[in-house]
């Protein structure tokens, strides 16, 4: 190789090497291989839901026959202590008549389920529960019947109120949910929680535990406001609203707290306030 011909091949080199250099500065390869070959940070596991007021599993074993001197005590009671529950829980969605026999063997003889709906009643009963803190109820899914009659209406067209003989359509059901021992309902609950955990789940609710659920919305339902009667309307259209702006934005459950009249209402709230401590000490 002559002289010549050797510059220009140094020349190349050299040219090659800072086009290299300046590539590479651009482009850095080097940290791109070293990020790319980092191991892949395994995923975060799944988190299970907090659970705030967990429930028991039901006892499977059948409740022991109660000794005569604490029957004598309390007749009423030692007889609903055993409420017919299947030792092995249906599917959700054929539970209605291990549901309907549950209460039965709860009631007394003179206070019966008929203001309930019993079919698919466990899907319907955890539907109206959860949406009790909305604006609106899904009415197809009421797990109860419609009171009789039509809503009541006193006072005059310029100043309309509600009327106390409204209050007597929702006697009925305050009758049969203060005629139930709460430790029997508590009882069936428990045994049937399974159910009502499935049903929950059903609408969407996957990481979330329906008894505090439950907690939340009684929680909800003990904040209604407690107006004296007669509580004052207004008809801005065909229905009736409530004149205090406070009251009509409530909620559809305690607009329903509202329409049972104020001595109805302090029984009912004084029931939920039952419910609720027993709900809230469930641990085994």
């Amino acid at each position: 190789m002559n002289r010549t011909n050797l510059i220009i091949f140094i020349l190349l080199v050299l040219l090659g090497a800072i086009g290299l250099a300046i590539y590479f500065q651009g482009n850095p390869v080097s940290e791109q291989v070293i990020q790319d070959i980092q191991p892949t940070p395994p995923p975060e596991p799944i988190k299970n839901p907090i659970v705030h007021y967990p429930v028991p599993e039901a006892d499977p074993q059948p409740t022991p026959e109660p000794s005569e001197a604490s029957a004598e005590q309390n007749d009423t009671t030692v007889a609903a202590v055993n409420p017919l529950l299947p030792k092995i829980l249906p599917p959700v969605q054929e539970s209605d008549q291990s549901i309907r026999d549950a209460f039965n063997g709860s009631l007394s003889g003179k206070t019966t389920i008929k203001p309930l709906f019993m079919k698919n009643f466990i899907q319907k009963l955890v539907t109206t529960i959860d949406n009790l803190p909305e604006k609106q109820l899904p009415r197809a899914h009421l797990p109860i019947k419609a009171p009789g009659g039509k809503f009541l209406v006193a006072g005059t067209t310029e100043a309309p109120q509600t009327s106390s003989r409204n209050h007597k359509r929702y006697s009925p059901y305050l009758t049969l949910l203060e005629s139930i021992d709460s430790d029997l309902v508590i009882k069936i609950y428990t045994h049937f929680y399974p159910l009502f955990q499935e049903a929950y789940e059903q609408l969407g609710y996957q990481n979330s535990y329906f008894n505090d659920r439950l907690v939340y919305v009684i929680d909800h339902l003990l904040e209604t406001p407690n107006p004296p009667d007669p509580i004052q309307l207004a008809q801005p259209a065909v229905l009736f609203t409530y004149a205090n702006p406070d009251l009509e934005k409530l909620s559809a459950g305690q607009k329903l707290l509202l329409r049972i009249g104020q001595k109805q209402r302090v029984s009912l709230l004084s029931v939920l306030d039952t419910y609720r401590q027993k709900l809230t000490t469930l641990h085994p």
